[in-house]
């Protein structure tokens, strides 16, 4: 069989997604040696290296086409050409790691994977262009013509039926992976690469509405234990510079920390390093760091929302992402009760490990030989 796979979210800095696309795709190249892969992309950035590691095996080819994504996705939105799979010279499946701009030829089947459905939940914590986008890219349509669905959560999957009228037998829950003791370099310079204070509280994602970062800022206002500092790390995201002003307007300004993008390798030792992560997003579809912190032995704090309970299970501390009260009071019990600390370290190391890409990988390659 022959899987087309979009690889598009790997021309920025692997993220959510890219992440996500990055891993699956490795663990199913590390245990596939019969299906035939066509990586497809139409613009260079940081896809062209990161592609070279997959370029050794003998059963994957790339696809490299580049056109401006205004241009591709106008075309596929109003022209519904080119049509994807002859555009990489045929497939049997091509694969979405996410919601995308895509046409197909009547022959080949679409599996697409579904993070989260926050557009439609929460659309005030999207800009106008994106909210655009997303309409420009009609996920009832695409949803409705896959042949498969993959969710990263059972959250997931009950949006896509509640939301879009989806049965369940269409959609597979598989999740996500974590990463989780993969340093390959010394860490002795992360301390001075990051200008770390020694005692601090943790944030790790997009700047953002949805992630509530504005809520941390204030909980950490009302935080009475002046040792610990605020570090603030991610990429901007829509409206980060309300978030900048909110710190820099903060009465305790001076312990508010912005660090902006991490480098991947080194965020697994600034959760070794962190008092806690908390992490009160408004929704999420799965949630990348609480299980990477988890596993790195850092306490989390996180929503009772959403897919987060479902991941986190017992092993974090749950919130109400709308109580700054609530937030605030959740990081000094943490800080400084000990038996729950370490509870919850202990937990976490646990339930962290439910979750590996490799097992992933083995379900996706499943769902995709059940299509030949």
């Amino acid at each position: 069989m022959i899987i087309g796979v979009d690889i598009r979210s790997l021309s920025k800095n692997p993220t959510g997604v890219g992440v996500y696309t990055l891993e699956m795709l490795s663990g199913l190249l590390a245990i596939d040696h019969q299906n035939q892969y066509k990586l497809f992309y139409n613009s260079a950035g940081k896809a062209a290296e990161i592609v070279s590691r997959f370029t050794g095996h003998d059963n994957v080819s790339v696809y490299k086409f580049g056109w401006p994504n205004k241009i591709i996705n106008g075309s596929l939105h109003f022209l519904n050409r080119p049509k994807l799979d002859r555009l990489i010279g045929g497939c049997d499946v091509f694969w979405f790691p996410n919601l995308n701009f895509w046409s197909l030829s009547p022959k080949c089947q679409a599996v697409v994977t579904v993070h989260d459905l926050s557009f439609k939940r929460l659309p005030w914590t999207y800009s106008s262009k994106m909210r655009r986008w997303h309409r420009l890219i009609q996920p009832a349509v695409k949803l409705k013509s896959a042949a498969r669905i993959m969710a990263v959560s059972e959250n997931t999957k009950r949006d896509l039926m509640e939301l879009y009228g989806l049965t369940g037998d269409k959609i597979e829950v598989v999740y996500s992976g974590v990463e989780k003791f993969k340093i390959q370099h010394s860490t002795s310079n992360i301390q001075n690469k990051y200008n770390l204070p020694e005692r601090f509280i943790l944030y790790l994602g997009t700047l953002e509405p949805r992630k509530n970062v504005e809520g941390i800022i204030r909980a950490f206002e009302k935080l009475d234990l002046p040792g610990y500092q605020l570090v603030i790390g991610g990429g901007r995201g829509w409206l980060y510079k309300k978030i900048y002003q909110l710190a820099k307007d903060s009465p305790v300004k001076e312990r508010i920390r912005f660090i902006n993008y991490i480098e991947p390798a080194d965020r697994f030792e600034l959760y070794r390093r962190a008092g806690l992560l908390v992490w009160p997003s408004f929704y999420e579809g799965f949630g990348f760091p609480p299980l990477e912190a988890m596993a790195q032995g850092c306490p989390v704090i996180t929503s009772a929302n959403s897919s987060l309970p479902e991941v986190a299970g017992a092993a974090a501390l749950l919130v109400d992402p709308y109580n700054i009260n609530d937030i605030a009071q959740a990081m000094k019990f943490v800080l400084t009760g000990d038996n729950l600390r370490n509870d919850l370290i202990s937990k976490g190391y646990g339930q962290s490990a439910k979750f590996n890409w490799p097992s992933s990988a083995e379900k996706v390659l499943s769902i995709f030989n059940s299509l030949s």
